[in-house]
């Protein structure tokens, strides 16, 4: 690791922790064990560094998405969802600041990201009907809105973990599959069951009864 790489490290780290605009170029030189000029002569500001962990983050994401199927399949949208887990994991700052969101760098990114994989997931739901693993469209748009909503849980999933202290057991990949397996027929359901596991479905949650306190259902 070079010294510009571990600057980045110890900078997510340390903004990961303290959150991004309350971390100095001072903070991340003595966390790196080094002079602050000694800093400055890699990284002027932390823009700089915030740009550079953008074009890390990008890298990473391709590294991921070279995983992919080559054809629409719904184990693209797992791995979609698995893709932003892993990143809002390694870059917690970013998706928990609505500011740092706004940077120019950071927010192309993430419009061509949620673009590509909402389209991505268009791509799937028409895939699916094609060869009969979903159900005919109820009504116009379903399949496009199911689509943006896939990409909504996984984006926003670390923002409401934290607004509603989500406990162990809640993941963002069964809760979008709890909104498409409904539209599944027969044969969908079959190709699913083959490829996750039946026991797969049995972990999904909590039956409702069992969510209602008695006294409500009287």
């Amino acid at each position: 690791m070079n010294t510009k790489q571990r600057i980045l490290s110890v900078s997510i780290d340390q903004f990961n922790e303290l959150g991004f605009h309350q971390v100095t170029l001072a903070d991340i030189a003595k966390a790196c064990e080094m002079s602050r000029g000694n800093l400055a002569y890699h990284y002027k500001n932390k823009i700089h560094i915030l740009n550079d962990l953008v074009v890390r983050m990008v890298k990473e994401v391709r590294a991921i998405q070279d995983q992919r199927q080559g054809f629409p399949a719904f184990t693209n949208l797992t791995l979609d969802v698995r893709t932003c887990r892993i990143l809002q994991g390694r870059y917690k700052f970013i998706f928990r600041d609505s500011s740092v969101l706004e940077h120019k760098h950071i927010r192309r990114v993430m419009n061509i990201w949620s673009e590509v994989s909402i389209l991505r997931n268009n791509e799937a739901f028409a895939f699916g009907v094609a060869i009969g693993n979903l159900k005919p469209e109820l009504f116009n748009g379903m399949y496009a809105q199911l689509s943006i909503n896939a990409w909504m849980v996984a984006y926003y999933w670390v923002s409401q973990q934290s607004v509603r202290q989500v406990k162990k057991g809640e993941e963002a990949e069964k809760m979008i599959w709890a909104t498409i397996i409904p539209h599944f027929t027969e044969k969908g359901l079959l190709a699913f069951e083959e490829f996750y596991g039946k026991a797969y479905l049995k972990k999904m949650g909590k039956p409702i009864n069992a969510l209602v306190k008695p006294n409500l259902l009287f």
